[in-house]
């Protein structure tokens, strides 16, 4: 009786699963594709060769990810000195953003680049250093891109309680020579 219920237990298995494709079970295989992460806009990407061209879009690009992390209603003033640092005796040339974002009064910087650095760190950056104080929270941040290593300091200034600010600076890897 036992052997009986459990042929027709395999039966009824067989009939159920018969218009079934087990994964990995088909010849040939159809090619899926995985959608990008919402956190994937957040780490720089570079083209290889990199051009002077190709740093300004990949490092603008992820600043203004970045960025849009803040809501824009709390933006006052974003004061941007973005712009091509040519090289230097000990460091090759690089695509640099630098954004200090004054925010509305009262907002919580510190608790918003806290936030932002564990956003980053899920999108692929590594943490290098962190430093908090009453008044300030750093984070130094690497990237690396299939280019080289890309490099983000991200600061939370809440001393002047009237505009607090956000600072996002964000290095491209060096340009070739």
């Amino acid at each position: 009786m036992r052997s009986a219920a459990l042929a027709v237990g395999a039966l009824l298995i067989a009939v159920s699963l018969g218009g079934c494709s087990l994964v990995g079970s088909s010849a040939k295989p159809k090619a899926t594709s995985t959608p990008p992460s919402a956190l994937s806009a957040l780490f720089p990407t570079y083209p290889d060769p990199l051009t002077e061209a190709t740093a300004k879009s990949g490092t603008v690009r992820a600043a203004n990810a970045i960025q849009a992390l803040l809501e824009k209603a709390e933006i006052v003033h974003v004061d941007d000195q973005s712009k091509q640092v040519a090289a230097t005796s000990t460091t090759g040339a690089f695509y640099g953003v630098e954004r200090a974002i004054t925010t509305t009064s009262g907002f919580d910087v510190m608790s918003q680049a806290t936030a932002m650095e564990k956003l980053l760190v899920q999108a692929g950056w590594i943490e290098r250093a962190t430093n908090t104080s009453t008044t300030a929270y750093t984070v130094q941040l690497t990237a690396a891109t299939s280019v080289g290593p890309s490099a983000l300091f991200l600061e939370a200034d809440a001393s002047v309680t009237a505009s607090p600010v956000i600072l996002i600076e964000i290095e491209s890897p060096d340009l070739p020579k």
